[in-house]
């Protein structure tokens, strides 16, 4: 006998299944981020530059095909939004355009932003915090420690920049709570591109250099997976709950030390797994509290 598809679970199959393509193409962007620092001595600032602007073609493109409205009304949440996602996006292109981290350990450490959604969803939200989710933050924090291994002393100040990079990145994410009723993701997506792209060119502006040969395929492919990625990631929370669908965002960093390995060939030691392991545990354990507590509450 068979059974009736669900609405509700094909939606969010389809929401699944853009989320992990949104982690796919984010992923790509982080490796050939540090690939492009490789095989040339560009600023980090010049690359995260480059990544945003010309990934700014990708909303733009998306709304006009679509028809989209690029207008947004909610300008100060708009700004807020931009500006915090800005700092977020400047420490991991930092760690990125470096190799004070392994690209995996950096992504890892970004992924710790639902852990600090949780925490500051109380202060700014006024949203209810249970037991489940302080555990799961005192875990994520003990898989960070166990991630840096001998400390923060090891890697210089990168591993705390990343970190608060990712608390940036989490007051960005509250932010689009409140715009995403109003505005469009394409405007959204085109605003923080274009404010990202402009500040780090000014940071870069410095020390700009000519672009050698060699770095224009990395650079562009960085650019348009990171566009596309964001733009996907939109069209991802257009089908499903954020609560429902956290937890799977954590394909990502799989997805990335998979990379790592294939093209660099760096295998992660055995505290890497462990600590990312426990990050991204506590991570699924948030979202999972939370979509407990968004079903109690419909």
């Amino acid at each position: 006998m068979s059974r009736t598809p669900s609405p509700v679970r094909d939606a969010l199959g389809v929401a699944v299944a853009w989320l992990l393509l949104s982690d796919a193409c984010y992923a790509v962007m982080r490796v050939t981020t540090r690939m492009t620092a490789e095989v040339a001595p560009l600023p980090w600032a010049q690359i995260a530059a480059f990544r945003f602007l010309v990934g700014a073609l990708v909303p733009l493109g998306a709304a006009l095909l679509r028809g989209t409205s690029l207008r947004v009304n909610d300008t100060r949440n708009a700004w807020l939004r931009s500006l915090f996602g800005t700092g977020g996006g400047l420490a991991l292109f930092y760690a990125l355009g470096t190799h004070a981290l392994p690209v995996g350990d950096a992504t890892t450490l970004y992924s710790t932003a639902p852990l600090w959604v949780a925490l500051l969803a109380a202060p700014i939200l006024g949203e209810s915090v249970g037991r489940t989710v302080w555990i799961a933050v005192a875990m994520g924090f003990v898989g960070v420690a166990t991630l840096l291994h001998q400390g923060f002393s090891s890697v210089g100040p990168t591993g705390l920049i990343v970190l608060a990079g990712a608390c940036s990145y989490a007051i960005a994410i509250l932010r689009v709570r409140r715009m995403s009723a109003n505005e469009s993701s394409e405007a959204i997506g085109l605003h923080m591109s274009l404010t990202a792209g402009v500040v780090l060119l000014i940071l870069a502006l410095p020390d700009l250099r000519p672009i050698p040969r060699e770095a224009w395929p990395p650079l562009i492919l960085s650019a348009l997976s990171g566009g596309l990625g964001q733009a996907v990631f939109a069209r991802a929370y257009a089908h499903g709950a954020a609560s429902r669908l956290a937890a799977f965002s954590y394909a990502g960093v799989l997805f990335t030390y998979l990379l790592e390995v294939a093209l660099f060939g760096r295998v992660p030691a055995a505290h890497q797994f462990i600590g990312a392991g426990l990050i991204v545990a506590a991570g699924v354990m948030v979202s999972v509290a939370a979509s407990r507590r968004s079903n109690r509450v419909a």
